[in-house]
């Protein structure tokens, strides 16, 4: 059983279904979000699904979203690659890239949350930029804080520590490394992997809100020079003059829209083998014994994707 960060996470799985407050047309299974109290979690859905229903005017609203729903899984999935080689690492004293792995796990799962947040202005893609790393931490600990006062002050807590660790390491470089205070100070991994989950429960309550919200928008063709749909696949840099072209998520995206031209859920947008080729990315080429490979570790660590 996983790490239990706060009192309500001892509580037994609730049996009432989120999706009749967040509009979906099935039942994810959330690990925490539905052991808390069905009142608060269906005024917080009812308030944000209001808000997402103000922004189906806009321009391009739903090439938008559907681009921020696919870089949010995107940095769900990251997360789960990262704390999986988090426990690869820590199983063989790999220990020096341990700060690194959990700080980045909890960065990049706030971050997807983050991306769904709709008082959150994507501004031409800016947005991606914008989400500096003491931005992302405060966003999160006040969103967090509509779910559960502890949560948020756990999740403040263990992203500070693991901000410290890294940059204590990266930085400053301690003699004794992670065996004196440093080590103290770093959280587990547990704890990390507690936390990611939480805020990626979240991010799918969020997500399930804009389909619901966008579900009732007429199909339309996007232009093949879709601003907001390319941000799914060219990468820029402010100290590189080229663009980074990803083929592999240029055809996921393409694909995602020949079948819909409306956001999906997390959960929906995670097709097998979207999933399966991000996983395979960082597999091990040669399948030696005792090499990390991505292909068979726990990729449902923080977010069950299928």
């Amino acid at each position: 059983m996983r790490f239990l960060l706060v009192p309500e996470r001892l509580m037994p799985q609730a049996k009432w279904q989120l999706s009749k407050h967040t509009g979906a047309l099935y039942e994810y299974c959330y690990r925490h979000i539905t052991a808390l109290d069905e009142d608060s979690i269906s005024q917080y859905c009812a308030s944000l699904r209001h808000r997402f229903r103000a922004l189906k005017p806009q321009p391009e609203a739903a090439e938008q979203w559907i681009a921020r729903t696919y870089i949010s899984l995107k940095y769900v999935l990251a997360a789960s690659v990262m704390l999986s080689s988090a426990e690869f690492a820590s199983a063989r004293n790999l220990r020096i890239v341990e700060p690194y792995l959990l700080y980045y796990s909890i960065f990049n799962a706030s971050r997807a949350l983050c991306l769904l947040i709709p008082e959150l202005q994507w501004n031409d893609g800016s947005l991606l930029d914008a989400l500096t790393h003491t931005k992302v931490q405060n966003v999160v600990h006040d969103c967090l804080r509509y779910f559960s006062q502890s949560t948020a002050g756990e999740y403040k807590v263990l992203s500070s520590r693991a901000l410290a660790a890294r940059e204590m390491l990266s930085y400053k470089f301690p003699a004794l490394g992670l065996s004196g205070r440093l080590g103290t100070i770093m959280p587990r991994l547990e704890d990390v992997v507690g936390i990611c989950e939480f805020v990626a429960d979240a991010a799918q309550l969020h997500s399930e809100c804009v389909e619901a919200e966008f579900r009732d928008l007429p199909d339309v063709e996007f232009p093949d020079d879709s601003k907001p749909l390319e941000k799914l696949f060219i990468y820029q840099h402010k100290s590189l003059d080229a663009r980074l072209i990803d083929s592999e998520d240029a055809y996921r995206m393409w694909q995602f829209v020949r079948h819909s031209t409306k956001p999906w859920s997390l959960h929906q947008t995670a097709r097998e083998g979207l999933v399966e080729d991000f996983f395979g990315a960082w597999a091990s080429e040669e399948g030696k014994q005792g090499q990390y490979d991505a292909d068979k570790t726990d990729w449902s660590i923080i977010f069950d994707f299928f």
